[in-house]
């Protein structure tokens, strides 16, 4: 665990205002590094990948009358 890689946690924990236990954050810490080169070797493939696609349950499931 490198200090760059605890401010980066720290960084995206507080970035979506989580609060965890700091055991939790430890572990978080000590596999940031796995997640993030596995992360990293999905960016070949990207240009040959079509878009996720999306589902908007609002045009799906229409709202009912005077609502």
């Amino acid at each position: 665990m490198t200090s760059d890689t605890t401010a980066i946690v720290d960084a995206l924990l507080a970035a979506a205002q989580l609060t965890l236990l700091s055991h939790e954050r430890d572990q978080v810490i000590a596999d940031y590094p796995t997640l993030r080169s596995q992360a990293d070797a999905l960016y070949p493939y990207a240009p040959t990948l079509e878009p996720a696609t999306t589902f908007d349950p609002a045009t799906f499931y229409p709202a009912p009358a005077g609502a």
